[in-house]
């Protein structure tokens, strides 16, 4: 980086040889602690992956990454990856993803000896861990060694990011790649005019590479000229130096270019027209259609009709109040710090991880699940709020108060205590914003990801799945059937059917695996979709993420045999047999209340209708 006329200040440096000497001891110290942070750090994500259930996209992503094996290694004669079968890509976008990690899964899945989808959680996990080193790497070259440490434990302290570390292979390993990239832009600008091969190697790689896990890594590229402006704004007008921007524009210029070629490497739709592929895949998902249900503010409503206030709501409910503070205190000292020597590595750190949610909202782009679609924005603003509470410190050093770290390490506690009770459900933090968790429950997304899905399968594997004979057979009836069908993969007696919540009377099936991610609002809000028959509840702070049931009865199927043969006084004769052993079962009520009013007897109606009105007064 090209230096200054007159040296900024910096807080950090000492004014005597004696205290320069202490500050370099100290530096040593905190240096030791935070490799031994994140060895702790490393092994506890490790640990905690295996506990971790099927995420709603690994199995399709899963098969993307063997295509993309298979495309590399038939030398691309194998085009299966152009054309994924719907039944893994159903969104119609599957090419679009550079799938660099799915390829790296299905690589190290050749040799792992664990199962396909532990090892993917284990990759996903380091992933996560990297996305924490790096950022790690660069709260300690922007403030110091003991903002490292805390910038760590502060990104592994947070519920939403640690949960969808351990199995969302989309957006962690894009956030990993877009803060290493950062990273390696940084090193690279602070040796132009003239960097190292290996700074040139770097940038570009961590450009494509980012680019060839997700498209939107091409924001990358003009992170490059928005680096410039920044030095050039805080160097010549705010620290009185000079920098002399023409001869970076060759430098820069080779590395965006090669950044954006760079990102076809390992991506097969990117290669059959590395100049424009990227960029109609970039507009496709800047455009993508897919809607979503998602309840929101106590509603259901479609992902393009949320309210613009969603990302925004969603980030702040969602996160600790430790890095919460943090991002207020960046903001009151933003200013403040334009004299620090590192002040344009700073500001070009919170632009990497404020420009892209605010471009998103303007842009009012399709996005649900809370704010995970723009995840790869979290290490940097982590970065942000680790710089708020350093700038925090270093102003109550300075009135002779020498623990505002301390205060910052206190609030972890919050998080970390969450993180212990709640595991491995922990994507469902909610802080007192929404009401906790149970403010939450009724009125927002819980476990959208399925995560819990795992514990329901592994008590009945446990607890049901013994007591039947090898020569039985078991049907289990889910709404999430695509993922049962992976944990059931081994078990030849048990057969899935993907089975529509409101319809489940109307099937056969033995037990039944529901999830709340596409259960009515108002089954919700009652509570009513837990039967008395449930055998087990996946929870997290009394509130059912998903549930495992055994079928009370089959007189519900027999009822609707003898509808269909017109048999309605036999129907209802095993409808009400039925609601004797599923008394809340808000399907039923309805279909008995519709019934008896058919028939004209409407005082029968009303009695049905009632109950059911009773039951779903707490949704009202």
């Amino acid at each position: 980086m090209a230096k200054s006329v007159n040296k900024p200040s910096d807080t950090t440096i000492p004014a005597s040889p004696a205290a320069f000497e202490a500050s370099n001891q100290n530096e040593k110290l905190w240096g030791n602690i935070l490799l031994a942070s994140l060895a702790v750090i490393l092994i506890l994500m490790t640990v905690m992956s295996f506990s971790y259930g099927l995420s709603g996209d690994e199995v399709d992503m899963n098969e993307y990454g063997k295509a993309i094996l298979k495309y590399f290694t038939s030398f691309g004669s194998d085009q299966m990856v152009l054309n994924m079968p719907a039944e893994y890509n159903r969104d119609g976008v599957m090419q679009y993803y550079g799938g660099f990690f799915d390829l790296i899964c299905a690589i190290v899945n050749k040799v792992s000896p664990l199962g396909e989808y532990t090892t993917r959680h284990v990759l996903n996990a380091w992933a996560g861990f990297l996305a924490i080193l790096f950022a790690t790497k660069i709260a300690g070259r922007s403030f110091n060694k003991q903002a490292g440490v805390f910038c760590a434990w502060l990104m592994f302290a947070a519920p939403f990011f640690l949960g969808h570390a351990m199995n969302n292979p989309k957006d962690v390993p894009f956030a990993t790649a877009y803060i290493a990239a950062i990273y390696f832009i940084i090193k690279l600008f602070e040796n132009l005019p003239k960097p190292s091969v290996k700074n040139y190697v770097l940038a570009i790689l961590g450009i494509g590479i980012t680019i060839d896990v997700r498209v939107g890594g091409i924001l990358l590229i003009p992170y490059l000229f928005v680096f410039s402006i920044i030095i050039y704004v805080v160097k010549q007008w705010f620290q009185g130096g000079k920098v002399e921007l023409k001869a970076w524009i060759k430098p820069l210029a080779i590395v965006a270019v090669l950044g954006y070629l760079a990102g076809s490497l390992f991506w097969p739709y990117g290669q059959k027209n590395p100049i424009s592929n990227p960029l109609n895949a970039l507009h496709e998902m800047s455009n993508f259609k897919v809607t979503i249900a998602q309840l929101f503010e106590g509603q259901k409503m479609p992902s393009n009709e949320l309210p613009g206030n969603f990302l925004t709501k969603s980030f702040i409910m969602t996160n600790s109040y430790v890095l919460l503070i943090g991002l207020l205190l960046m903001a009151v000292f933003m200013l403040s710090i334009r004299k620090h020597r590192n002040a344009a590595t700073i500001y070009f750190v919170i632009f990497t991880g404020v420009f892209p949610i605010f471009y998103i909202i303007y842009s009012k782009a399709n996005v649900y699940h809370g704010w995970r679609h723009v995840m790869f924005a979290f290490p940097s603003l982590a970065i942000a709020a680790t710089g708020g509470w350093y700038c925090l410190s270093e102003f109550l050093a300075k009135k002779n108060f020498k623990f505002g770290m301390a205060i910052a390490a206190v609030l972890l506690l919050e998080p970390l205590s969450f993180i212990a009770t709640s595991f491995p459900n922990t994507i469902c933090y909610f802080n007192t914003f929404a009401g906790g968790v149970k403010g939450a429950y009724t009125n927002y997304e819980m476990d959208y990801y399925y995560n819990s899905v795992k514990q329901d399968v592994e008590y009945f594997k446990k607890n049901e799945l013994p007591k039947l004979k090898p020569t039985d057979t078991v049907v289990i009836a889910s709404n999430c059937a695509h993922l049962l069908l992976q944990y059931f993969k081994e078990n030849k007696n048990v057969q899935i059917y993907y089975v529509r919540y409101p319809e489940r009377n109307q099937k056969k099936w033995d037990y039944s695996i529901f999830h709340i991610a596409l259960i009515p609002e108002d089954e919700i809000k009652a509570r009513t979709w837990i039967p008395k028959s449930t055998l087990f509840t996946a929870q997290v702070d009394g509130c059912a993420l998903s549930s495992l049931a055994k079928r009370p009865s089959f007189d519900d199927m027999k009822g609707f045999d003898a509808l269909k043969e017109n048999k309605v006084d036999s129907a209802l004769g095993y409808f009400t047999n039925y609601l004797k052993t599923d008394p809340n079962n808000i399907e039923m009520l309805n279909l008995m209340a519709n019934i008896y009013h058919q028939m004209h007897r409407d005082d029968m109606a009303q009695q049905y209708a009632g109950q059911m009105k009773k039951l779903l007064e707490v949704a009202e």
